[in-house]
């Protein structure tokens, strides 16, 4: 493409910002072969010449990006139109629902979730839905932008996708075939006859309104999604009579008033997903280990599974967020015959020397040997560190570990061939530690948190750590970057205990691929000088790399008479303070 051609397709965009962005990741993605593609390209996006301009070349660029999608992913998209203004949608819960409506077609060797989790992707990087957090480099929620939404909504409606309520409380679609349904306003006493007339109809009921008019659930005959997160309302009555909902595969009552689900629960063998996180049930029922077809089950720390079946639940994938001590030995030892269990994430009690920590590590090993491909273990605040030795397994299948806290990095870390992303939290860690790190050679993202914040020098050599995108650690005492180290590094965020012994220059321009660098420095004020100094070389070294990276650095000055009165000096370097935050 010349720069005439993509100098015309600019001005079209008329400078509005998401027009540029959307018609950017189009082109990105959909990368015209030909002058004549480009030209169609250009001609797709309208000069509008009636109306609100900047609205109409918003809505041309839209068209162009959004029928130049791929059938799955426009589906997916329009599912989107389901969710109000300003919602942060979590990933788990979009490919959930689009998997229980037979939207996501998995590759050969592929789970559907890694398919929709692919999907997802796609999407942001074709910037048609907006990325909000990460965790561990990996986005777990996005929004929709106002603009975009709008634009799904009246595709929904032309298409008869989609029925959802207007600020007047009148349903947008009035077809006899409501398939999707999705509550945003009150209802007024004009359309409760028709939503009784249409329950019989509805495939999928999203509702983000507290409306009586949804009850009785078991009306939604043929219902293949049901998604009532954060209905308070919603409680156990309403949950009676489940068992008549033959067709549901998804059932999300996340933040509800619900305290018991029902022992109908097992007859809903179609069942695919159940989020019962953050509601007050404290007990599955036994009836549970019928759902033979659940792949994806969601719970809260205090929930106790049944003693006995869990082993039935053979589709069983991901598996979160189970207090390990609460649960019964015989749910322990059964877990490790989930052979395709995929994810698991926990919480441990300050007790590790029993026999639910020996059946735990057990059944971790055995489910190592078939699919198991991510471990996120953290203890409870307070508790003493997780003993890795010997007797915990070298988990050699794992692409994701997450563990807190640790004592020190056990000797078996190293053969840890496959592993992607790793995050630890460790009393001790040494420069041999850091070196085993720097030999993973699958390793892309690493976070780890250091109780001795007096941990240091550390050196990262020439030859280590090639393959990592993402490093953040706090913290330290002192770390210098060499070069060739991190060759493909794109982030870095480091926390420092500045003391007269660290560097000024931390090597930090040798980073050959940084976009992004967040330095935060905890000091006392007499080395008020030699920070500033490190912080204005640190500028002028990034000031001449080749990727002008963002640079952010956040200085914190401690008054030493101030700290002495208040946790006395000596204390102060075994605090963490300023601890990463790793949802940011």
């Amino acid at each position: 493409m010349s720069w005439k051609e993509l100098e015309d397709i600019l001005e079209k965009c008329d400078g509005i910002p998401l027009a540029i962005i959307s018609i950017s990741s189009f082109l990105a993605v959909d990368v015209p072969q030909s002058a004549d593609h480009w030209n169609k390209v250009k001609e797709s996006i309208s000069s509008p010449l009636t109306g609100n301009k900047a609205v109409e070349t918003m809505q041309s660029v839209l068209s162009l990006s959004y029928f130049n999608l791929p059938h799955h992913l426009r589906t997916c998209l329009l599912d989107l139109s389901a969710f109000p203004e300003d919602c942060i949608i979590e990933s788990d819960r979009l490919i959930g629902r689009w998997i229980a409506e037979g939207f996501v077609n998995a590759e050969p060797g592929e789970s559907l979730y890694e398919a929709g989790l692919r999907y997802f992707n796609d999407l942001i990087n074709r910037s048609l839905i907006q990325p909000l957090h990460e965790v561990r480099g990996v986005v777990v929620s996005c929004r929709v932008h106002d603009v975009i939404l709008n634009f799904l909504v009246s595709k929904s409606i032309e298409e008869n996708f989609l029925t959802l309520s207007d600020p007047s409380g009148l349903p947008t679609s009035l077809h006899s075939k409501v398939r999707r349904l999705s509550l945003h306003n009150s209802y007024q006493e004009n359309v409760v006859s028709w939503i009784k007339y249409i329950k019989p109809y509805v495939r999928s009921l999203a509702c983000f309104v507290d409306c009586k008019e949804l009850f009785s659930l078991t009306e939604f005959e043929v219902v293949r999604v049901l998604d009532l997160e954060d209905r308070l309302p919603l409680t156990n009555v309403h949950l009676a009579n489940v068992e008549v909902l033959l067709q549901l595969r998804y059932l999300n009552i996340k933040g509800t008033g619900v305290s018991e689900l029902p022992a109908g629960i097992g007859k809903v063998q179609n069942l695919e997903t159940l989020d019962i996180s953050l509601t007050q049930v404290e007990k599955l029922p036994s009836t549970i280990v019928h759902l033979e077809k659940l792949a994806r089950l969601f719970v809260s720390p205090k929930v106790k599974f049944p003693a006995e079946g869990f082993s039935k639940m053979k589709r069983l994938e991901q598996l979160t967020l189970l207090s390990i001590h609460r649960q019964p030995l015989s749910f322990l030892k059964e877990l490790g015959q989930l052979t395709n269990l995929r994810m698991f994430e926990a919480i441990c009690d300050d007790n590790y020397e029993g026999s639910a920590w020996e059946i735990l590590t057990s059944s971790l090993r055995a489910l190592c040997s078939h699919k198991l491909v991510g471990v996120d273990i953290n203890m409870r605040i307070g508790s003493n560190a997780i003993p890795m030795d010997s007797s915990f397994p070298a988990l050699q299948s794992l692409q994701t570990f997450v563990i807190s806290t640790i004592s020190n990095l056990p000797i078996w870390m190293g053969l840890l061939v496959n592993l992607e992303v790793l995050q630890l939290e460790t009393k001790r860690f040494t420069p041999e530690d850091l070196r085993v790190l720097g030999g993973m050679p699958a390793l892309e993202t690493l976070i780890l948190y250091l109780a001795d914040t007096h941990a240091g020098p550390f050196t990262i050599r020439g030859h280590e750590f090639q393959r990592l995108k993402s490093f953040r650690v706090g913290e330290l005492n002192q770390i210098l970057f060499m070069p060739g180290g991190m060759p493909n590094l794109k982030h870095l965020k480091i926390r420092l205990a500045f003391t007269t012994n660290s560097y000024s220059d931390l090597g930090i321009q040798h980073l050959a691929s940084l976009i992004m660098v967040d330095v935060g420095i905890n000091a006392w004020c007499d080395h008020r000088g030699a920070v500033e100094d490190v912080e204005a070389k640190t500028r002028s070294l990034l000031d001449t790399h080749p990727n002008r990276p963002t640079l952010i650095f956040n200085t914190n000055f401690l008054d030493d008479c101030y700290f002495t009165k208040r946790v006395g000096k000596s204390s102060y370097f075994t605090k963490r303070v300023g601890k990463i935050n790793d949802e940011n």
